[in-house]
């Protein structure tokens, strides 16, 4: 009953804030009308046409997960506007811009005024916490700005999140200091004298990376560090299988976790494997392990984005739910990495297709990776 209620306070709250707001900011509307405030370019790159967008004296709204708002001086909702709706458990799609959720509720958080020129590298939920989505979907549409402009004409970058330290330590590799940086998870409302924003660096398809993307992430953090140049062999430690010592697979069915990864941590660690938790190294020093290394066994996730920096012919094994998603194959496709995955079906059947409980078959997989060469 305690719940009902609040959930009903909760409800009436954002309901008065929104008619407040309504009174302060307009809510956008769309009109197809001659609009001189928003200028869009187009630009190709490996033969697929992006768009760099330009308000003028505009505004941009997000509410820092789904839905974010370009809006133009004459109040009209542009098409740079971004309206993401899940569609599964973890997946979202990009609806038709009359979805976006500012035509009912306007934008319903005071605004910053910013005197000079912004940069958005907003780009739907998942980039504000995901390591994968931050080096797919954020950082490439600088490169995709600088088709057009010089970076230096832009005085804020517009981001997710600056929560984590790979996302502060990415931006300090590509030359943006901290005092040049916005993060929406603090503000969520900005006016300025000029605003920017970009295409979707992959059209909406983070598993369809695109190699212009991977090359500007090469060009901007490999460096010729060889200070792990004796990590020749690589497994990538999750350490998550003690969160099913007492036997709770139930509770944790729709996460991805390998039952036995202990027994296979060993096995790797006596066949000359170093074993390496990717969170406990900064980036750089993740950077200067992957651009080194000769062989990778890891499970399917973030981590394997790292294999962005691998030298051509690296070899990869990766260990992956039944389900899971091409990804970081198509990655290796790109750069030329001798990839090979191992496919298992998990234990008990997950919420999240991608994810899973399994258990590896340590006679397969040592009958597999002596066969492909990595024992």
């Amino acid at each position: 009953m305690q719940a009902i209620i609040k959930k009903k306070i909760k409800f009436i709250y954002r309901k008065i804030i929104i008619s407040c707001f309504l009174k302060i900011y307009p809510k956008p509307i769309i009109k197809n009308i001659k609009d001189n405030s928003f200028n869009q370019f187009k630009v190709k790159l490996d033969k697929k046409l992006y768009n760099i967008f330009e308000l003028k004296n505009g505004r941009v709204f997000t509410n820092k997960n789904d839905i974010t708002a370009y809006i133009s001086k004459k109040n009209i909702l542009t098409k740079a506007s971004l309206q993401f709706k899940k569609y599964d458990t973890i997946n979202s799609f990009n609806q038709k811009i009359q979805k976006n959720e500012t035509l009912i509720n306007g934008t319903p958080k005071l605004k910053k005024k910013i005197n000079g020129s912004v940069l958005s590298l907003l780009s739907g939920g998942a980039s504000r916490e995901n390591f994968t989505h931050w080096f797919t979907d954020i950082l490439p549409r600088i490169f995709l700005f600088q088709q057009k402009f010089d970076l230096k004409i832009i005085d804020k970058l517009f981001v997710p999140s600056l929560r984590y330290n790979y996302q502060r330590e990415s931006l300090k590799f590509l030359g943006i200091s901290k005092d040049r940086v916005i993060s929406s998870e603090k503000i969520k409302h900005i006016e300025a004298k000029k605003i920017y924003a970009t295409s979707h660096p992959c059209h909406f398809y983070p598993s369809k990376v695109q190699k212009w993307s991977l090359n500007f992430l090469r060009s901007k953090f490999i460096k010729k560090s060889k200070k792990f140049k004796d990590y020749k062999k690589i497994f990538i430690y999750r350490d998550q299988a003690k969160l099913l010592n007492n036997g709770n697979f139930q509770k944790y069915r729709s996460f991805r976790i390998i039952i036995n990864e202990e027994e296979l941590k060993q096995f790797l660690k006596l066949n000359g494997f170093k074993i390496i938790k990717p969170e406990e190294y900064s980036l750089a020093d993740q950077i200067s392990i992957f651009s080194n290394v000769k062989c990778i066994i890891g499970l399917f996730g973030a981590s394997m984005k790292m294999l962005t920096f691998c030298k051509k012919n690296t070899k990869v094994f990766e260990i992956m739910p039944q389900k899971a998603g091409n990804e970081f194959i198509n990655i290796s496709k790109q750069l030329k990495l001798k990839h090979f995955q191992f496919k298992i079906k998990p234990k008990f059947k997950s919420l999240i297709p991608q994810n899973g409980l399994l258990f590896c078959n340590m006679r397969l997989i040592e009958k597999k990776l002596k066969l492909l060469k990595f024992l």
